[in-house]
């Protein structure tokens, strides 16, 4: 019997499968339109009182504990969501079927020190067994990052994202169950003290730490955990303060969302994996990639438009970027690190890594994340 993992969980039909993640709240803006389907939840706690909660030793211990989607399951569907603390508009859901964006490079120099257009890793070579991205060098290391929150249980866990390009200049994107549990529990469901690190290795990072004003997920994750269709999530950021916005700082990877379309070349995917497959020495403190083509995950399935990948990365690479075209000068997000099948003792059965299709619904996402200032 297979069972889905999140690097999270998915239904199939002759067996059951298993999802493990690779693992408060901002209002609309005034005004602002949320697609239907789409929630935006803000971040109650103040930005100092983050920073303060996040000690070493408390970013030690999150780092350690990625997520864990099959927990997230188990919790009882028991609370609603309040109006106070998240708001689901009725808008009308974007019809277009192409949702895109080019990257774009940092505006401040004297912050930034890597460029998203300078590669210093080629991604042509299939790398399925992961490997440590180059410190600081590569490009990775100012737009790919640790996230810090903790759970409705009071548990602190942590998952990988990365800066998208957008209107505020201030968004990351993310797996859904890196944001919220999934479970049907409304706005109790939405994870807090919630931090950024980009870069991070060994504790801390070369770009400082961003704490979290909104989150954006579809409500197909936020009712009950689709990962083959919604597991996805935009992050709107606080502007530091110190440096203000940071895509200003460090850039960020374009996007490109469109219905139907699995097959990718040269996809290089990045996280920060604490387990993986058939490996023991990883620990969700440094970055690793992978790098190679996906493919349609459900070819037997019309309904299924799962990517997949080879990659052994597992928990803590939760939400990492899948970009195509990262030795160019437009590197684009096509999906996030979703989840990997395990079998019914939970032991992950191949190195295949799987994305939630990027859709209109993932563009309806970006594009209510490009609404909050």
């Amino acid at each position: 019997m297979r069972l889905h993992h999140a690097v999270v969980p998915l239904a199939a039909t002759a067996a059951v499968l298993s999802v493990t993640p690779l693992t408060a709240q901002a209002a609309p803006e005034a005004g602002q339109d949320v697609p239907a389907g789409i929630t935006v939840s803000t971040e109650r706690t103040s930005d100092r009182e983050v920073r303060a909660y996040w000690t070493p030793a408390r970013l030690r211990a999150a780092a350690a504990s990625p997520v864990d989607v099959t927990a997230l399951k188990q919790r009882a569907r028991t609370q609603e969501p309040t109006a106070d603390s998240a708001t689901e508009h009725g808008a009308p859901a974007v019809a277009a079927s192409h949702a895109a964006a080019p990257a774009t490079k940092p505006a401040r120099t004297s912050y930034a020190t890597t460029d998203a257009a300078t590669a210093t890793t080629a991604a042509a070579t299939e790398i399925s067994v992961s490997q440590e991205v180059p410190y600081t060098t590569a490009p990775q290391y100012s737009l790919v990052g640790r996230l810090f929150f903790k759970q409705p249980d009071g548990s602190d866990h942590s998952c990988s994202a990365a800066v998208i390009v957008s209107n505020n200049r201030n968004t990351l994107w993310t797996a859904g169950h890196c944001v919220h549990a999934g479970d049907g529990s409304g706005s109790a469901g939405f994870y807090t003290m919630t931090e950024f690190i980009p870069g991070y290795r060994d504790g801390s990072g070369p770009y400082g730490s961003w704490t979290i004003k909104s989150k954006v997920v579809n409500n197909e994750w936020m009712d009950s955990g689709d990962m083959e269709d919604a597991d996805y999530a935009a992050v709107v950021l606080n502007d530091h303060p110190t440096w203000g916005k940071l895509q200003d700082n460090v850039g960020a990877f374009g996007y490109t969302f469109t219905e139907n379309l699995t097959d990718h070349a040269e996809v290089y995917a990045a996280g920060y994996p604490g387990k993986g497959y058939n490996r023991t020495d990883l620990t969700g403190e440094r970055m690793m990639y992978c790098s190679g083509n996906t493919v349609d995950a459900g070819s037997w399935n019309p309904f299924d438009d799962r990517m997949s990948m080879d990659c052994d990365m597992g928990e803590g690479s939760s939400g990492g970027p899948w970009i195509e075209g990262k030795n160019s000068s437009d590197p684009r997000i096509i999906g996030a690190v979703s989840h990997h099948e395990s079998d019914a003792s939970g032991n992950r059965i191949s190195d295949d890594q799987f994305s939630s299709e990027h859709d209109s619904k993932a563009g309806n996402t970006i594009s209510t994340a490009n609404g909050i200032s």
